[in-house]
């Protein structure tokens, strides 16, 4: 039972790490478009491709991804409530947030602990709005 539960404990940890490294890279590329013509889509398929190249992401893992534009670091803090997801125009900051619907193999983990560990947010400067900071 305790090898089990090493081994349950290190698939998360090994998940929430590939999921720190897909983000920043996929979050990386996007940002270094040269117009806000299908951003979101770009990001999408980034995001995927890069899925598929690790291990232990099955096609049973159900990743959330959502994006929100901010004008400055200010909205960015205050909760991002006067952030928008759907207008990046003017808005060169990018609020990603990546989330992983867990399925454990062996163990159930406290919802509340797994879930902090894998929701992963990221913040990327579009470089095309770098002017409007």
């Amino acid at each position: 039972m305790a090898m089990l539960f090493l081994v349950e404990l290190c698939r998360v940890v090994y998940i929430s790490s590939a999921l720190d490294l897909i983000l920043a890279e996929s979050g990386y590329r996007t940002s270094l478009r040269s117009s806000e013509s299908d951003y979101k889509a770009f990001f999408t398929k980034e995001l995927n491709n890069r899925l598929e190249a690790w291990p232990l992401f099955s096609k049973k893992i159900k990743l959330n991804f959502s994006m929100r534009y901010c004008d400055n670091v200010g909205t960015l803090v205050d909760n991002n409530s006067h952030c928008s997801s759907t207008n990046s125009v003017r808005k060169p900051l990018v609020l990603y947030n990546v989330s992983v619907n867990y399925l454990p193999l062996f163990f159930i983990f406290p919802h509340n602990v797994i879930d902090r560990q894998l929701n992963k947010k990221a913040v990327f400067v579009q470089e095309y709005q770098r002017g409007e900071l």
